[in-house]
């Protein structure tokens, strides 16, 4: 074979681990890789315009296709806009690879032009940070790298290549290229629970009366939809869902508890009543359980994760599953068959119960579902989008309380993967980039951002790169003129005394048409559903600037639990 640049050799790998799309933005070290992309077609090439916003494209197209991108920055200030990208995928088990380039060797340690330690500064926000000194090692470090990232627990996966790395020129034998069998995709690599705890998790199924299930992300990175569903079936049990574990079941599912934690529809109280709970894939984490409060002390559990270290993390599981969400489900569904008969009935006439608490739910939230309030109530801002948007269609909910809102008051009407919140770290500005990669992801599936006025403003540049790649999503800006959540909370707490969260009047309409995209302001709720079918039909972006309530006390969707115990 003939010899190669080391850039070339990187890209060689990409393609061998069947990577189809990058974000990112060249510089010198780097500009081997980008001239090998032009050499080859396997590999599409996104241009952003910030190295963050890139790294949350990222996200959303590997949460959708369940596969990595790639993500890559030059040195220094490239790499650290990273950070919070990074950040967001390691906290929601997100695969991706972030590629920086950094200085070359010969001049190391110098304080050169941009040098910094970002392996450092990287290495805390990633599943593993992996230095490539040498040429020669490159295939066996991407492989490593991208084996890293799609296996076990998934996450993002730094890899530093240096700048005589990239430039140098090396042979390599056609077998270097090559990856290891199910590493190209989260799931390829699939651990089952050990039979003794499946037999131990049947025993309590067996003696419980009111058991609850609550589903995390982990449902959503197994794919574990049909075992979810047939989970439910086979036990009659009721299911709530963490914001990262919604669409694991269908929210019209009568058997559907929604959402839990920090807001809740009939979930909690369930949960709180529960006389066991099976955690499907989820961390428990501060907001799923309403700051650990939600479940009571002692309520036997039974967990599953793929991640030992998240077995009693916080809750001590009385059945432990470590194993892949998938697998443990039909293990345990298959034990059950095997046990027909044993469960209780009460499993599963428990349905007239939840259908009762879930009516007397939706007649508290009927009026802000239908209001005509105007500025706009989000809740009819909800309403209208989902009776717009097709079943499989996306919503990309932004970091803060646009996440808060679509979790609590927008219905999954099919179990998959078609709401994305960025709850792993929770920035705001993910909304549009997100929409990006998701779009990039189901090009033939309308994708929906739903962003505060300041996420969008923080991404809106990302206009110009949705346009550029051809994918026409639609921004909802909820604009508020405020950092919405912020001053909630200041209300909350300190009646009417505000500091810097309000903004001046901006026409985010205008600024889409300066981009070359639609914009439409929408001010009644009459015109929302009028707004979201021309934007859904538009063929290029658009944003909807929707003007919604500047009322302080009307911003959340239900009372924080953060300001409720300063009552």
């Amino acid at each position: 074979m003939p010899e190669m640049t080391g850039g070339e050799a990187v890209v060689r790998m990409l393609n061998a681990h069947g990577v189809e799309l990058g974000f990112g933005m060249g510089g010198f070290q780097a500009l081997p890789y980008y001239d090998a992309l032009t050499r080859q077609d396997s590999l599409r090439h996104v241009l952003i315009r910030d190295e963050k916003e890139g790294a949350f494209a990222a996200d959303a197209y590997a949460r959708i296709a369940n596969r990595p991108a790639i993500v890559d920055a030059t040195l220094g200030p490239g790499a650290t806009n990273l950070l919070s990208g990074l950040a967001e995928s390691q906290g929601a088990s997100i695969p991706l690879l972030a590629l920086t380039g950094e200085v070359n060797v010969g001049f190391a340690g110098r304080g050169g032009t941009q040098e910094s330690d970002q392996v450092g500064m990287l290495t805390p926000a990633s599943k593993a940070s992996i230095s490539i000194e040498t040429i020669e090692r490159i295939p066996e470090l991407t492989r490593r790298a991208l084996t890293i990232a799609t296996g076990g627990r998934p996450g993002p996966v730094h890899l530093n290549v240096r700048e005589n790395v990239f430039h140098a020129k090396a042979e390599f034998g056609e077998e270097e290229f090559f990856a290891h069998p199910g590493t190209d995709r989260v799931g390829g690599r699939r651990t089952r629970p050990a039979a003794g705890a499946v037999d131990e998790a049947i025993a309590l199924l067996r003696k419980a009366e009111r058991p609850v299930a609550i589903a995390g992300g982990g449902v959503h990175l197994s794919q574990a939809y049909d075992e979810v569903a047939a989970f439910v079936a086979a036990t009659g049990i009721p299911l709530a869902s963490t914001i990262s574990g919604k669409g694991a079941l269908r929210e019209d599912h009568e058997l559907a508890l929604g959402l839990c934690g920090r807001y809740s529809r009939s979930a909690n109280g369930l949960i709180g009543e529960a006389d066991l709970l099976i955690v499907i894939g989820s961390k428990l984490g501060e907001i799923a359980t309403n700051r650990w409060a939600m479940i009571p002390p002692h309520t036997p559990l039974i967990q599953i994760d793929v991640e030992a270290e998240e077995l009693g993390h916080y809750y001590s599981p009385t059945v432990p599953l470590w194993a892949d969400v998938r697998e443990a489900l039909r293990d345990l569904v298959a034990a059950l068959d095997a046990e027909s008969g044993t469960l209780p009935a009460a499993n599963r006439e428990r349905a007239q119960l939840i259908a009762e608490r879930k009516g007397e739910w939706l007649a508290t939230a009927e009026e802000s579902y239908t209001s005509e309030e105007s500025p706009i109530n989000v809740a009819r801002l909800l309403a209208e989008l989902r009776a717009v948007l097709p079943g499989d269609g996306i919503l990309v909910a932004d970091g803060g309380f646009a996440a808060h809102w679509s979790a609590l008051l927008f219905d999954v009407t099919q179990a998959g993967r078609t709401y994305i919140a960025n709850r792993g770290h929770a920035a705001i500005g993910y909304g549009l980039p997100g929409a990006l990669g998701a779009k990039l992801a189901a090009p033939n599936r309308p994708v929906v951002a739903l962003c505060g006025d300041n996420g969008f403003a923080m991404a809106m540049g990302e206009l110009e790169t949705a346009l550029r790649a051809e994918a026409p999503i639609v921004c909802a800006v909820v604009n508020n003129r405020t950092l919405g959540y912020v001053k909630a909370l200041q209300h909350a707490l300190y009646a009417d005394r505000f500091i810097s969260v309000d903004f001046e009047e901006v026409d985010y309409a205008a600024i889409a048409e300066a981009h070359g995209c639609l914009g439409l302001r929408v001010d009644e709720p009459g015109e929302l559903a009028g707004a979201f079918e021309r934007a859904l039909g538009a063929g290029v972006p658009s944003v909807l600037d929707i003007r919604t309530t500047t009322d302080p006390a009307k911003m959340l969707p239900g009372v924080d639990s953060r300001t409720a115990a300063n009552d």
